[in-house]
């Protein structure tokens, strides 16, 4: 119940705009490697491998390393409670146009299609019968937060074959950005 209240309290802020965010040139590979250092005692505990590969040449973001760290860690702890064991999660990030973009993917039970494009809302849970725990908060929280970043968040499954998160930051390319 604690953990509902804070994220409802959460997403009442980002989406009211009284949440503060603190925007700086980020490198992409940071970003991930700090979630994935975060979360890889978690993922081994139940059996899973979490690896990463990130290009050096990648172009700086304009982000809140907090808040996009607090992206990757839901995504990440979704694919854990997600993926039976000896299954593997897995990050890398690529540029596109002007934009990096991330991706997290696992070998996970999947999502069904007709629970796709309801995802990102408050409260679903796509399995009620596999989504023990959890509150149903953590993937809006995610879309909200990747918002106020200017970016997109999709994804892309298959029941029984995995889950790809794909989420997409602006690149700070220019003093401009900043």
């Amino acid at each position: 119940l604690s953990q509902m209240v804070n994220e409802l309290l959460e997403l009442s802020r980002i989406e009211s705009g009284r949440s503060n965010f603190e925007f700086q040139r980020c490198d992409p590979c940071v970003l991930i490697s700090t979630a994935v250092e975060r979360m890889t005692l978690q993922a081994e505990r139940v059996g899973l491998s979490l690896t990463y590969d990130c290009p050096d040449e990648l172009p700086k973001v304009f982000a809140d390393p907090g808040r996009i760290s607090q992206v990757f860690i839901n995504l990440i702890h979704n694919a854990v409670k997600f993926t039976p064991n000896g299954g593997h999660i897995y990050l890398t990030a690529s540029r596109e146009n002007d934009q990096v973009i991330f991706k997290v993917s696992d070998d996970g039970v999947g999502i069904a299609q007709k629970d796709q494009n309801r995802i990102f809302e408050r409260f679903y849970k796509a399995d009620r019968a596999r989504s023990g725990g959890g509150t149903g908060l953590g993937l809006s929280i995610c879309k909200h937060i990747v918002d106020a970043h200017n970016g997109k968040i999709w994804l892309e499954s298959e029941v029984n074959a995995g889950s790809t998160f794909y989420f997409s930051l602006p690149s700070a390319m220019d003093d401009n950005n900043v």
